[in-house]
């Protein structure tokens, strides 16, 4: 995808344009195209190409479809990349106006075969909102089926069969699956689970995520894809390697063990290595560049805007101690620990001036302890007072 591309998907009015068009957006690019008639034919064919996604409008947020509409023409620009013949560029396009079709419940197939040659192999997404405030984890099956899984840190167990068994009290029996057709697993704010994949692969899932995933692995590698933040201790298999997408990377792995967070909102996607190594390809990356392989307590940080990425020495466990309900911090931005705590506590925090968030604090915060004691602590460490404005609602003071 060129940059000037980039820089439509990333415009709301032409989002807006193209999913829920009316007079008034329909008025404003015809003017654009008045006005600027060079760009006219670029234009017209990204319009298209999104189009042929058929995305739902009830189903699927403004933000959710941008980072879509990113994932998949990037996916298939780097497709066209490689084989750069116009025939694959027919049957790509041919292919994509079927590709993406959402059920009733938003579900969404990316399956695409053109002979012998697959350009997407068991790459899917069932596509819904994450479910309002006070609702629990939930549950997505294959067949379209949704299941509240009621506890907010929840336990979910698939076996190699595809049996789901759910807190360790009930269970979901195999489901004949279609083998395009994925699991998710959608994580609201305030919640938290563990998953065990069907090759013993453990995933916990923090608070403000998606996972997608099949009941069982069956091509020649593992794939899932994540929006959120993740950490995964991946069962090895060297004859199936394990890969993560994300809206602008892929980490591929055989067994390891690492934390992702992609999510949506974020400027930055952070990958942090705890044991054994992964390989991070950027989504959009030149024919000859290289993937950025990752050591033991490192971690890549990838600027959405810039598209560059860093890799720093890091102590993992302040990336990854939130699995077990705590937070710990070394002089970080109280911004981003804001930001975690809202996610965990399914709450809002404001700062009455934006000064105040770049205060860099250090700390460790036990999240099973009660929101108010919590809240308290940050008072402590970032030397300001945090006003309780209503049941979800704070501010930053000096």
């Amino acid at each position: 995808m060129t940059n000037s591309d980039q820089k439509y998907i990333e415009n709301p009015q032409f989002m807006k344009w193209i999913f829920q068009n009316n007079p008034s957006t329909e008025q404003f690019w015809k003017n654009y195209l008045l006005e600027h008639p060079e760009e006219k034919i670029q234009i017209q064919e990204l319009k298209q190409r999104l189009l042929e996604l058929q995305f739902s409008n009830d189903t699927l947020s403004y933000t959710e479809k941008a980072e879509l509409g990113n994932l998949i023409v990037n996916r298939l620009d780097r497709d066209l990349k490689r084989t750069k013949r116009s025939l694959v560029l027919r049957s790509l396009m041919k292919y994509a106006a079927v590709a993406i079709v959402f059920a009733a419940i938003g579900g969404l197939v990316v399956y695409l075969n053109t002979g012998k040659d697959t350009y997407y192999q068991q790459f899917a997404e069932q596509i819904i909102r994450v479910p309002a405030s006070g609702s629990g984890p939930v549950l997505i099956t294959s067949n379209g089926q949704n299941v509240d899984l009621k506890k907010s840190n929840s336990n979910i167990d698939y076996s190699q069969n595809g049996t789901i068994v759910l807190n360790n009290d009930s269970v979901i029996p195999a489901l004949k699956d279609e083998p395009n057709v994925m699991n998710q697993l959608i994580i609201p704010y305030g919640n938290q689970s563990r998953l065990v994949l069907s090759d013993n692969t453990v995933v916990w899932l923090n608070a403000g995520s998606r996972l997608v995933y099949p009941s069982r692995f069956e091509d020649k590698t593992r794939e899932v894809l994540l929006f959120g933040e993740a950490f995964f201790e991946v069962s090895k298999d060297e004859k199936k390697p394990f890969i993560v997408k994300t809206s602008d990377l892929q980490i591929k792995v055989l067994g390891t063990q690492f934390n992702i967070s992609a999510y949506t909102e974020d400027k930055v996607i952070q990958t942090v290595l705890k044991e054994g190594s992964v390989s991070i390809s950027n989504n959009n990356s030149g024919l000859f560049e290289r993937d950025l392989v990752l050591k033991p307590n490192q971690m890549a940080s990838f600027n959405r805007t810039s598209k560059d990425t860093k890799v720093y020495e890091v102590d993992v466990n302040y990336y990854t101690l939130w699995t077990k309900g705590l937070l710990s911090f070394d002089e970080i931005d109280f911004t981003r620990i804001v930001k975690k705590v809202e996610r965990f506590y399914n709450i809002s925090i404001e700062f009455s001036e934006p000064l105040l968030g770049a205060t860099r604090i250090s700390g460790k915060l036990d999240l099973k302890q009660k929101r108010e004691e919590v809240l308290e602590y940050l008072e402590k460490v970032s030397l300001t007072t945090i006003e309780k404005v209503n049941d979800n609602q704070y501010m930053v003071k000096k």
